[in-house]
């Protein structure tokens, strides 16, 4: 990376190729690489980075660039903070990495490669190819690096092949270093663009391996030509003969030979080895001269004839020698006794001579020829190498364009995406809103037609998926509404809202709102209705009314019995007093009675404790020093019928108790007890004890005072019992319970 940027020049970017980049984790890595590069140094360079694969799903998933949170065990928290943002249970890649890559579909053996590129990462991906196909990829990378540009392969794979185009300059991680390059030699093309077909040249031709040849294909080829044959491989060995031809050859002394030229007779070597070279080079037929042929007689005049053939099937070509047999031919002896001996000898040597000079001569015009057409070929060689070179200019022009048209198309693009993004999160939080507010709402057109509708629309209206489009007025309804699409048409008219309060036909209430929808821009597009359910508040104001009513009802009742209570107080106090004391008395039991309605309405005259009464009652002797009155028994709620004379009768109780009883002395002291038992009869009841200690001797009344008889009469169905003795007042009620009791 140090030395990506310190070669960076003013004009230039640093551009970065990822071969085979999969799902993306590679590409991502070198752009965090390169932007941290960039924080060093301060700066900020245009960096392009290249990420191609053939497989259209793994490039989709990297375009997204969404993986696991498993990765946080190799990525650093630092770069994860960094350059990752966390959604739900993945970690997706932040928006100035992603904008660095730009993915893409693509062969590196069938399209053309980029050109360049400061580095290319192609890491196990070479380790499926053949060993053809590994070095036509390093000439690819290493015609799209610049000079000194680096690759990074795997670590099983090298760039050691072809050899001068690639240094080491990290073994151990596999990193390379482009060497210089001669920009005249063109780079191997990928084998998708095509080929240029060079024409055969004269020449020896490298050896292959032997062509393997059936018999039954020499047994078709004998259906034509009769004579004896030999069938012939590129090599120019013998694949197979015919059954006639073993007098043509004969094995020289030594090892075995297959070559064909070095197992015939040795008068037809030579003209055989000539017309071997003569079908495998030009693939042309050959037919020799008269050749005399010694068997084991006279010697016998034979033509060869060897024909090139090209079988579809066969992986290599051959060639067919046909030998043909003639008649016997006179050639001069060794006699020298023989009578014209040395006539014969000339002649023979004139007709070799002249059959030497004739094979010269084909020889030679054979090598002007070859000659000729290898100059025509290296001319068309190099009609070709110009065409080549001035196409790769072309290509290369043609990939600068539409690399710039590329990238613009990228920045569209990234325009595109964020928009689509931003249209697609709306969408999203659109349809959250209406599935979260639960409420019926219906989006209709200017004429009135079904937009969209939230899914409790379907409870009032007979709508369903599918049918938005329609008129509003082709679904019934469950509303007692038949001024819908009139009201609708008037707040399009009018665009002033309305709200309605409707009934449906199944009992329940519902709020219509019926408003103009607007657009952004501020227009007039349709109505937006909703329908909320109104059903409890409806029924609440019918019940915060009927109860209204039901409060009403009974405090008219207790303000009367309070009344009577009242009244009867007043008689009672009035008796047998004088105004003074009448007044202090009516007084204090006023207040005792609104003490005990004090509790009361606390409990919304549902009830008062019992022992919460009788504190009440009792307060002002509990102020100074509690242990004079103590008070015990199990948790009671009276129902206000009873409470109410119970707190007047503890009242009179204590009044007493303070003016001649145990409460007038400082050592005296009242203890309060209670108990509830169930009588026969089911008759439940209320059994209190007032019990007064420490005081002076409790002497009987000559007469009963007002406390007393209002004691007696403030519970009619109650039973009092009073005791005056030497320790003091003991007073026993026993107060009857009618139904059950408030709850504790």
């Amino acid at each position: 990376m140090p030395e990506l940027f310190g070669r960076q020049g003013v004009d230039r970017v640093i551009r970065v190729w990822v071969a085979g980049c999969a799902t993306g984790e590679e590409a991502y890595s070198l752009a965090i690489l390169l932007l941290e590069e960039a924080a060093r140094r301060e700066m900020r360079p245009d960096i392009q980075l290249f990420a191609t694969d053939l497989d259209d799903q793994a490039l989709a998933v990297a375009r997204e660039g969404r993986y696991p949170t498993a990765i946080a065990a190799d990525v650093s928290e630092d770069r994860l903070r960094r350059f990752f943002v966390r959604e739900g249970e993945q970690y997706r890649i932040r928006r100035e990495v992603r904008d660095l890559v730009v993915f893409a579909s693509h062969s590196l053996l069938r399209d053309p490669p980029f050109s360049r590129i400061d580095l290319v990462s192609c890491r196990n991906l070479m380790i499926y190819l053949d060993r053809d196909l590994q070095q036509q990829v390093c000439t690819i990378l290493h015609y799209a690096l610049v000079p000194n540009g680096f690759l990074i392969l795997g670590t099983s794979e090298t760039a050691d092949s072809p050899t001068g185009l690639f240094s080491t300059f990290d073994r151990e991680a596999r990193i390379y270093r482009a060497c210089e390059r001669s920009r005249d030699t063109p780079p191997m093309l990928p084998r998708g663009i095509g080929s240029v077909r060079i024409p055969d040249m004269p020449g020896p031709r490298p050896s292959r391996p032997p062509m393997v040849v059936d018999a039954a294909l020499h047994r078709r080829l004998l259906e034509d030509i009769a004579p004896p044959s030999l069938l012939i491989d590129e090599a120019q060995r013998i694949a197979n003969l015919s059954e006639t031809a073993g007098r043509f050859l004969l094995q020289p002394g030594g090892p075995m030979m297959a070559e064909a030229a070095e197992v015939v007779r040795p008068e037809l070597r030579l003209e055989l080895r000539a017309a071997l070279n003569r079908a495998f080079e030009q693939n042309l037929p050959t037919v020799t001269l008269p050749i005399p042929v010694r068997f084991n007689g006279k010697p016998k005049a034979v033509v060869m004839f060897v024909r090139p053939i090209r079988p579809d099937s066969a992986p290599s070509a051959a060639a067919l020698v046909l030998f043909l047999e003639g008649d016997e031919v006179e050639v001069a002896g060794t006699d020298g006794a023989q009578s014209g001996e040395g006539t014969a000898v000339v002649s023979q040597l004139r007709d070799e001579l002249q059959a030497t000079r004739t094979r010269l001569r084909t020889i030679r015009e054979q090598y002007e020829a070859a000659t000729e057409e290898l100059r025509a070929a290296n001319e068309e060689l190099q009609s070709i190498n110009e065409e080549y070179r001035s196409t790769a200019e072309e290509l290369e022009t043609s990939k600068e364009e539409l690399q710039s048209i590329n990238e613009e198309l990228q920045t569209l693009n990234n325009e595109l995406k964020l928009k689509l993004e931003m249209v697609s999160r709306a969408h999203n939080d659109l349809q959250n809103l209406m599935s979260a507010t639960d409420i019926s709402t219906m989006f209709l057109d200017s004429s009135l037609r079904i937009q969209r509708f939230t899914p409790r629309v379907a409870e009032l209206f007979n709508v369903q998926a599918g049918d938005e489009g329609r008129p509003v007025t082709d679904f019934t309804n469950r509303l007692e509404y038949a001024e819908l699409v009139e009201d609708a048409r008037r707040v399009l008219a009018n665009l002033i809202p309305i709200e309605r309060t409707v009934h449906s036909d199944n009992g329940r209430w519902y709020l219509i709102r019926l408003r103009p929808y607007r657009t952004l821009d501020d227009k007039i597009d349709g109505i937006v209705a909703t329908f909320v359910d109104d059903t409890e508040r409806h029924e609440s104001e019918a019940a915060w009314q009927k109860r209204q009513k039901m409060l009403l009802d009974e405090f008219a009742h207790r303000v009367k019995n309070t009344l009577s209570v009242v009244q009867a107080l007043a008689r009672l106090t009035l008796v047998g007093s004088t105004p003074e004391e009448a007044l202090d008395a009516f007084e204090s039991r006023l207040g005792a009675l609104a003490a005990s309605h004090e509790l009361l309405v606390r409990s919304e005259w549902r009830g008062a404790s019992l022992d919460a009464l009788a504190r009440q009652q009792l307060a002002p002797y509990l102020s100074d020093d509690q242990s004079r009155v103590q008070i015990s028994g199990p948790a009671l709620v009276l129902p206000p019928d009873v409470a109410t004379p119970l707190g007047l009768i503890l009242h009179e109780l204590a009044t007493n108790a303070a003016k001649h009883g145990a409460l007038r002395s400082g050592r005296g002291n009242v203890r309060i007890s209670w108990e509830t038992r169930d009588l026969e009869g089911g008759v439940r009841v209320l059994e209190l004890k007032w019990l007064e200690r420490g005081g002076r001797k409790a002497v009987v009344p000559e007469r009963a005072g007002t406390g007393w008889r209002l004691i007696d009469a403030s519970l009619p169905n109650a039973t009092v019992k009073r005791d005056y003795g030497a320790k003091g007042l003991t007073c026993e009620l026993t107060i009857p319970l009618n139904g059950e009791l408030p709850p504790v």
